[in-house]
C-alpha cells in the first residue's frame, strides 16, 4: 500500500470532485440529473493558533480563482485550528452527502457572523448516558380524589395521608353566608371582622408554621365539604364498604372521628359521620345509597375564632388546673404515663380533666398536635399571640417541633422534638411585653417555660426552657378549653339545633 500523504489526498479529492461535476452536468441520454455540489462555504477567518496570519481563509464571492488556489496551496496542514477543521469537515460532509444523494447533515460549526466573540466550538461528542427521569408524586389536580398514597404531596412531619389538592374550579366556592342548619330561624350571630381579629389560619400563614396542615378552602372541614359535593367525582363506592370514613382520610392522624351505618327505611344504606380536624374545624356528612341513587350531604364549621380573656381564664381555672395537677402527680409518681411517650402526658391529662365534668363541659381532647385553644405560636425571631388572655398559665400544653434551644450550661443546648415533643406547663408565664390578640410577639418576648415532660425511657421530669435562647424549630402553646363552649358541639353525628354551620 502506498504511503498516505496530504498531497495525494488533495489530488484524489480534486479528481473526484471534477469527475462528479462532469457526470452530473453531462447531457448524455439516460443520465440522471442530480443536484450540483454545493459552493464553497462563505469566507471567514479562523482563530490563529500562533503568532502571524490566519491559517485558512475562505470566500463566498463566486468560483475559485487562481488567487484562491494559490492561497489553498499555502495551507499549513500541521497547524489547523479546531474551528478550521470543523469548517473543512462540514464542507466534506455536505459534498459527499449530495454526491451520494443522502440527507445533508447539519453543519459541525456555525459559519455565520457572531454578535459576540465566542471560543471555538469543539467537535460534537456523544452525550453521556443519563439515568431515567424520576417522576415525583404530585397531588391530583382532578376534582376527584386519588385513593392511592402516591398521589399525595410529600408531607411535613406528622402529616400523613393528606387529601390531594382540590380543583380550583369545581366544586363551587364555599358559601359562608348560609343560614344556620337545625331548627332555629334566628339569623347567625355576628362574626368578628378579620381585619380586627386575625383568624387561626392567618396566624399560621403569616408565620408559615408547619402545623396544622395546609388546606385548600380555609379549613380541613371545608375541604371535606367540597369533597362531599355532588360535582366532585369519586373513584370508588367507598360508602358501601366497612368504614364510613372517606378513603383519603382513613389512617390519618390529623382527626377525631365518629360515624355509623344505618338503614332508616330498610333499603337505603346511609353512612353518617362527624370529623374534628387538627385545625379544630368540624364537618358533618352523610351518603345515602339506594334505589333512588346516591345522595350526598355535608355541613361544616370553620376554624374557631379566638376566645376572650374571661373565657380563657375560666378555662384555665377549670380544665387547665386539672391538667397541671395531673402532670404534677405524674412527676411525683416517678412512673411513665401510659406508653411513656411525650404526647401521652398531655393526652392522658385532658382525658382525666374530661372525666371530672359532664360531657357537655368536657375539654377538647388532643387531636394530633392540637390540645385546645392556640395561645401562641412562633419560631426564632417571629411569633403571634392569639386570644384575650395576657399570659400563659399552668396547665397549658406546649408543642415543640425540631427545636434546638440553649440551656443554662455555657455552650449547651437541648434538642426538643424528633420531630415533635409535648410538655405541660406547670407555672404561669407572663410575657416580657404587652400582648393582645393578633399581636406580633417573638419567642424571646415570652420568657421561660417551666414544664413537666417525659419521653421514651425517661420518666416525667421538671425542666425550664428560656425561649429567648430558641435557635431553631417551632413552638406552639395551647389552652385546654371546653369543646362545646369553643367549637359549639361534641363529637356527635347530630348537629345541635341552632348551631351555625355552612355548606358548599
Amino acid at each position: 500500500m502506498a504511503p498516505f500523504s496530504v498531497a495525494s489526498l488533495k489530488e484524489r479529492s480534486s479528481n473526484t470532485f471534477g469527475a462528479a461535476r462532469n457526470k452530473f452536468s453531462s447531457g448524455a441520454p439516460g443520465a440522471t440529473k442530480a443536484k450540483p455540489p454545493p459552493p464553497p462555504p462563505p469566507r471567514r477567518s479562523s482563530a490563529a493558533t500562533g503568532s502571524g496570519p490566519s491559517a485558512i481563509s475562505l470566500r463566498a464571492d463566486g468560483p475559485e480563482s487562481s488567487a484562491d488556489a494559490a492561497e489553498v496551496d499555502r495551507i499549513d496542514w500541521a497547524n489547523l485550528s479546531n474551528e478550521d477543521k470543523q469548517v473543512f469537515f462540514t464542507w466534506l460532509d455536505e459534498f459527499f452527502a449530495r454526491y451520494l444523494d443522502l440527507p445533508v447533515p447539519p453543519p459541525r460549526i456555525s459559519v455565520g457572523p457572531s454578535k459576540s466573540p465566542t471560543p471555538p466550538t469543539p467537535s460534537p461528542r456523544p452525550s453521556p448516558s443519563l439515568p431515567p427521569r424520576r417522576d415525583v408524586p404530585r397531588a391530583s389536580a382532578s376534582p376527584g380524589f386519588e385513593t392511592s398514597s402516591h398521589t399525595s404531596p410529600p408531607p411535613p412531619p406528622v402529616r400523613r395521608n393528606l387529601p390531594p389538592m382540590l380543583s380550583r374550579e369545581l366544586p363551587p366556592k364555599v358559601n359562608l353566608s348560609t343560614r344556620p342548619s337545625g331548627t332555629s330561624n334566628a339569623p347567625p350571630p355576628p362574626r368578628p371582622s378579620p381585619s380586627t381579629r386575625p383568624s387561626y389560619s392567618s396566624t399560621a400563614e403569616d408565620l408559615q408554621m408547619s402545623f396544622p396542615p395546609p388546606t385548600q378552602n380555609g379549613s380541613a372541614a371545608a375541604d371535606l365539604a367540597v369533597y362531599m359535593h355532588p360535582s366532585t367525582e369519586w373513584e370508588s363506592e367507598w360508602y358501601a364498604g366497612d368504614s364510613p370514613l372517606p378513603p383519603h382520610l382513613q389512617g390519618s392522624p390529623e382527626l377525631r372521628f365518629s360515624g355509623a351505618y344505618g338503614f332508616p327505611d330498610g333499603q337505603t344504606r346511609v353512612a353518617r359521620g362527624v370529623i374534628l380536624f387538627s385545625d379544630l374545624s368540624l364537618c358533618w356528612y352523610s351518603v345515602s345509597a339506594g334505589g333512588a341513587g346516591v345522595t350526598r350531604w355535608a355541613r361544616f364549621r370553620p376554624r374557631p375564632e379566638p376566645m376572650s380573656a374571661a373565657a380563657l381564664q375560666h378555662a384555665s381555672a377549670t380544665h387547665g388546673a386539672a391538667v397541671a395537677e395531673f402532670a404534677e402527680h405524674a412527676l411525683a409518681s416517678g412512673r411513665p404515663v401510659a406508653r411513656g411517650e411525650c404526647w401521652d402526658i398531655a393526652h392522658e391529662a385532658l382525658q382525666a380533666a374530661a372525666a371530672r365534668c359532664a360531657p357537655r363541659d368536657a375539654p377538647v381532647l388532643s387531636t394530633s398536635r392540637a390540645h385546645g385553644h392556640l395561645l401562641f405560636c412562633g419560631r426564632p425571631g417571629a411569633g403571634r399571640w392569639r386570644g384575650g388572655d395576657d399570659r400563659l398559665r399552668a396547665g397549658d400544653v406546649v408543642e415543640w417541633r425540631t427545636v434546638r434551644i440553649g440551656t443554662a450550661q455555657r455552650g449547651g443546648y437541648a434538642i426538643l422534638g424528633n420531630p415533635d415533643h409535648t410538655a405541660v406547663l406547670v407555672t404561669d408565664t407572663v410575657p416580657r411585653c404587652a400582648v393582645a390578640d393578633g399581636a406580633s410577639v417573638s419567642p424571646a418576648d415570652i420568657g421561660s417555660l417551666t414544664v413537666v415532660e417525659q419521653s421514651a425511657g425517661v420518666v416525667p421530669k421538671r425542666e425550664s426552657y428560656d425561649l429567648a435562647k430558641l435557635q431553631e424549630g417551632e413552638v406552639w402553646v395551647y389552652r385546654p378549653v371546653g369543646m362545646v363552649e369553643y367549637l359549639g358541639s361534641t363529637l356527635s353525628v347530630d348537629i345541635p339545633p341552632g348551631l351555625e354551620t355552612f355548606e358548599v
